[in-house]
C-alpha cells in the first residue's frame, strides 16, 4: 500500500468524528462521510465494516490516549512538601487529559462533545462504549479516591464521582450557558482555568461530610 492508502483510515476516523460531533450520530450517513473524505463507500466497509464499527474505532483511539495519560499522571501523584494535597493531585490526574488538550489537539474536545451527544441520542450504545473503554480507568481512580477518603462510605464516594463526571461532561460539551450568565467572564474553552476551578470544586465536594440522609443511614447523630 502507498502512503495515501495508509492514511485513509485515520482520515476517515477524523472526518467521521467531526461530523458525528457536529451533527449527531443519527444524522450522519456513511455516504456523507465518504463524500466528505473524498473516498468511495467501499473504503469504509474495507477498513471498518460499518458505521457502528467506525464509531467503535473512534472510541478506541481516543480512549487509549486519555486513559494512558490518566494512568501516567496518577502514578506521578505523591505526598511531598510543596505539592498539592493528594486529593487534588488525584482529581487533576483524572480531569487534565480530557480538559487540557495536548498540543492544541481540538479533536480531544470534539470527542468529548461526541460522547455527550451520543449519550443523548443512543443511551444504550453510549453506556456500552463507555463501559468498554473507560470503566477500568474509572475504577482505578475510584480506588485511589476511596483510599484517600477512607473515612467516607464507598457509596458516598461513588455518588461524588458521579457528580464529578457530570461536571466534566457539561464543561466539555460547552453549551454556552456560563458565557451568557457571566457576560463573557467565564469560558470553558479556557481549559487551564476550567481545570483549576473544577479541581477546586470537586475536591471541596469530596471532602464534605456525608449528607444528612447518609449520616442517618449510617447511624450517625447529627447536631
Amino acid at each position: 500500500m502507498g502512503g495515501g492508502t495508509q492514511a485513509t483510515p485515520d482520515r476517515i476516523l477524523d472526518v467521521a468524528e467531526a461530523m458525528f460531533a457536529a451533527n449527531g450520530y443519527r444524522a450522519v450517513s456513511v455516504r456523507a462521510i465518504t463524500r466528505e473524505c473524498g473516498v468511495n463507500i467501499a473504503a469504509i466497509h474495507y477498513h471498518f465494516g460499518s458505521k457502528e464499527a467506525l464509531l467503535e474505532q473512534i472510541f478506541a483511539k481516543r480512549s487509549a490516549a486519555i486513559n494512558n495519560a490518566r494512568f501516567r499522571l496518577l502514578e506521578a501523584c505523591r505526598a511531598a512538601p510543596g505539592r498539592p494535597p493528594m486529593l487534588e493531585q488525584i482529581l487533576e490526574a483524572y480531569l487534565r487529559p480530557s480538559l487540557v488538550l495536548p498540543n492544541g489537539d481540538a479533536g480531544a474536545r470534539r470527542f468529548m462533545r461526541l460522547r455527550a451527544i451520543l449519550a443523548h441520542e443512543h443511551a444504550d450504545m453510549s453506556k456500552n462504549l463507555i463501559s468498554k473503554h473507560f470503566n477500568h480507568v474509572s475504577g482505578t481512580f475510584l480506588g485511589a479516591l476511596m483510599k484517600e477518603l477512607d473515612h467516607l462510605p464507598a457509596k458516598v464516594v461513588y455518588w461524588r464521582f458521579h457528580f464529578l463526571l457530570g461536571a466534566q461532561y457539561f464543561t466539555l460539551a460547552d453549551p454556552g450557558r456560563i458565557q451568557i450568565l457571566s457576560e463573557g467572564a467565564c469560558d470553558p474553552a479556557d481549559s487551564d482555568t476550567a481545570l483549576a476551578e473544577l479541581v477546586a470544586f470537586t475536591a471541596a465536594g469530596f471532602r464534605a461530610p456525608p449528607s444528612p440522609h447518609d449520616a442517618l443511614i449510617l447511624g450517625n447523630v447529627l447536631p
